[in-house]
């Protein structure tokens, strides 16, 4: 058992040391680019990062002049360090991004964007979805079934053949070369173990420490009572708020909000409705230039939405707290229910004033408890 988890462990650490931050996933992951029809090497400086439940790529991805492979999407990218802002362009559109000021602007009509890049290892990263949605690219991420705790990012522009699943059948040698290039270029004593890791996935993946649990947060909001008081409660901490639809078309900036303070989005819909589903994905991609899978449906709607794509919470607990419980009582029973539980935890609470009056309460016995908190994402849960 020990020696199927040496190269997790070994990858864990370089990403920690080569990485300005972590990744919101298991530390051992690896991502992989897909531009079209073929992959970019896998460096450290070229590996997609989450950051605030969004998926950020460095800017060159979208250059073939600076990508590595030669492949165009039809953009072209630049980087001015005197202003620190990123411009990615064609003869039509121009999106520019300040890492200074946070903002993301259409240059050709002024009109702004709740989007914004980031700085990783000294070089600019920008928002996928923000940039696909802008340039009508598309875009997709799939776990890589031959690599554990691989996953595939893929950026699909009019001159894409294959479709993903062939795409990650027939491209498996060159993803496999890819890995074994990169970890060839560790330093000798990280590189001790064979480069491709073993099929069989390490036991307990979900444990974030020798005694730390990987808990994850969700919010069940069916309209916006507490709302505000629970995002200031969870400064610094990540939650995914499951929204309705209508919830998602009227309380716009508290869904803008959710986002922009690095929180997950999913769709709620309590009768399992696949239509309601599209309309909330659809409202949130409309608002926020945001796509999500995430829903949150019953365990008999599961199955089916699954098979179609979506990402289906599963919760360990699901917990409304009462107007008389106090804070220290509730989160004694939410621990005295968890158990000596050493494997991830999905917790939900019904959004509402009494959660955020009892939340702070509940999140520094979990903290105290090694229950930590980690942000939902779709390629985690």
């Amino acid at each position: 058992m020990k020696r199927r988890r040496i190269l997790p462990l070994l990858l864990a650490a370089v990403l920690f040391l080569g990485l300005a931050r972590p990744m919101p996933v298991s530390a051992a992951s690896l991502y992989f680019t897909g531009v079209n029809d073929s992959v970019v090497p896998l460096t450290a400086d070229t590996m997609p990062c989450w950051s605030g439940g969004t998926l950020y790529v460095p800017y060159t991805v979208f250059d073939a002049k600076q990508n590595g492979i030669g492949v165009s999407l039809g953009l072209y990218t630049s980087y001015t360090r005197s202003t620190n802002t990123v411009t990615v362009y064609n003869l039509k559109q121009m999106l520019a991004f300040d890492l200074n000021n946070g903002t993301c602007r259409d240059e050709m009509t002024g009109m702004s964007y709740s989007s914004r890049a980031i700085m990783r290892n000294g070089k600019p990263y920008v928002a996928l979805n923000m940039v696909c949605s802008f340039f009508g690219l598309e875009y997709s991420y799939n776990q890589l079934p031959y690599i554990p705790q691989g996953y595939l990012v893929r950026i699909k522009g009019a001159d894409t053949v294959l479709d993903d699943a062939t795409f990650i059948d027939v491209g498996r040698r060159l993803i496999n070369d890819r890995l074994r290039d990169y970890t060839q270029s560790l330093s000798p004593a990280e590189t001790a173990t064979p480069a491709v890791p073993s099929v069989t996935p390490p036991a307990e993946p979900d444990v974030v420490g020798e005694s730390d649990v990987a808990t994850y947060l969700a919010i069940r909001c069916e309209d916006a009572e507490g709302m505000a008081a629970i995002l200031n409660v969870l400064d610094g901490q990540y939650a995914v708020f499951f929204l309705t639809p209508q919830m998602i078309a009227e309380e716009r900036d508290l869904v803008r909000r959710m986002l922009g303070t690095g929180h997950s989005v999913g769709i709620l819909a309590p009768d399992g409705d696949e239509e309601a589903l599209e309309r909330g994905r659809l409202a949130l991609e409309e608002l926020a230039h945001t796509r999500t899978t995430l829903a949150y449906v019953p365990e008999g709607a599961r199955a089916g939405l699954e098979e179609k794509g979506w990402v289906c919470w599963q919760e360990t607990l699901l917990l409304e707290p009462g107007g008389s419980v106090g804070g220290t009582a509730f989160a004694n029973t939410v621990l005295s229910r968890l158990g000596a539980r050493r494997r991830t935890v999905y917790l939900t609470l019904e959004g509402s004033d009494n959660t955020a009056r009892v939340l702070p309460s509940l999140l520094r016995q979990l903290g105290g408890n090694h229950f930590i908190t980690a942000i939902p994402i779709e390629t985690r849960l």
